[in-house]
């Protein structure tokens, strides 16, 4: 099979772009995500540069469909969010809580050294993966680890009473 052209691509997504939501919904749990999911999936297909032909296309799609999901579904339990466990509507006081702990939060994460911020910020905030942290800040994929091992520990030592006002 030859290499997919733009146009072939954008018939395989006008057709099947229901189904793919679908797919990807069934992995996401919400629609809008869904959409995105599929969409990213063609942006990439679109800006890839391919020497190698796709085999079986369809395959392919549906592949990158469930991989885009999971990685969807480990960023958003990734991300960090300070609950309100009452039944109660939010308060004002209940608010400045939450701004106070961003706040040391965030702040405990500015004082950290550069580099290990940098590979903090890289590897947990924007999800970037050990290998290619380790390639845009030219060290090894070893001193990333070493890096976010030194961030974790600093910020469990440094944040242990914030956690407790969260419960």
């Amino acid at each position: 099979m030859a290499i997919i052209s733009a146009l072939v691509l954008e018939q395989m997504f006008l057709k099947h772009y229901q189904e793919w939501c679908l797919l990807s919904f069934s992995y996401v749990g919400d629609l809008d995500d869904s959409k995105d999911v599929v969409q990213s999936i063609f942006v990439k297909l679109l800006q890839k540069e391919c020497n190698e032909p796709i085999k079986d296309f369809k395959s392919y799609i549906s592949t990158s469909i469930r991989n885009e999901s999971l990685k969807r579904i480990k960023k958003k339990q990734r991300t960090f969010l300070i609950k309100n466990y009452s039944n109660e509507v939010p308060s004002y006081e209940h608010e400045l809580i939450r701004s106070e702990i961003s706040q040391t939060l965030f702040r405990e994460i500015d004082a950290l050294p550069d580099q290990t911020r940098k590979v903090f910020e890289l590897c947990v905030l924007e999800g970037v993966k050990y290998e290619n942290a380790a390639e845009i800040m030219g060290i090894t994929v070893n001193t990333v680890k070493y890096h976010l091992k030194k961030t974790f520990k600093i910020l469990r030592l440094n944040l242990k009473d914030v956690y407790f006002w969260v419960l």
